[in-house]
């Protein structure tokens, strides 16, 4: 949305997502949100993350009870009235299972990556702990040479 990090307000809460990572939000914005044709018009305050999501933005329950909505995740609607009409929204099946199969392979990713990470500090620790021995262990064989000198 190209919008400076100076119009955040702090945020006090954390996110928990789908796949269990917690997230700290940067900050709050509240924009007004329009769908053009005069059916939606209302302020909405976002948390903005700095996170790769398939998502653009997830509206909460708080949201949809403000515009007096009906969502039906399984038939992937959204229903509200508006002062012509009780408007309906569609989501797109396959968008999302895509948005889920990408968030998958994203935590895999993330998973895969934290246990090279684990081991790859493993393996200095180790290392680490071997030179010390080692360097012990030559200490200790040379003073007793020059015990025996």
């Amino acid at each position: 949305m190209e919008l400076s990090d100076d119009i955040l307000i702090p945020s006090i809460y954390r996110i928990y997502g789908f796949n269990g990572t917690v997230t700290v939000p940067k900050g709050e914005v509240t924009l007004r949100v329009s769908d053009g044709e005069g059916y939606l018009d209302t302020l909405t305050t976002f948390c903005v993350v700095d996170v790769v999501s398939p998502y653009e933005a997830i509206l909460g329950r708080p949201w949809i009870a403000g515009i007096k909505g009906v969502a039906s995740t399984y038939h992937q609607r959204l229903s509200f009235p508006s002062y012509r009409e009780v408007v309906e929204v569609l989501g797109d099946p396959h968008v999302a299972r895509q948005c889920v199969q990408i968030d998958i392979q994203q935590n895999e990713e993330r998973r895969s990556r934290q246990r090279r990470e684990k081991n790859k500090a493993k393996e200095i620790r180790v290392g680490e702990e071997l030179e010390k021995a080692l360097s012990q262990a030559i200490t200790t064989y040379e003073s007793g040479e020059q015990e025996i000198l």
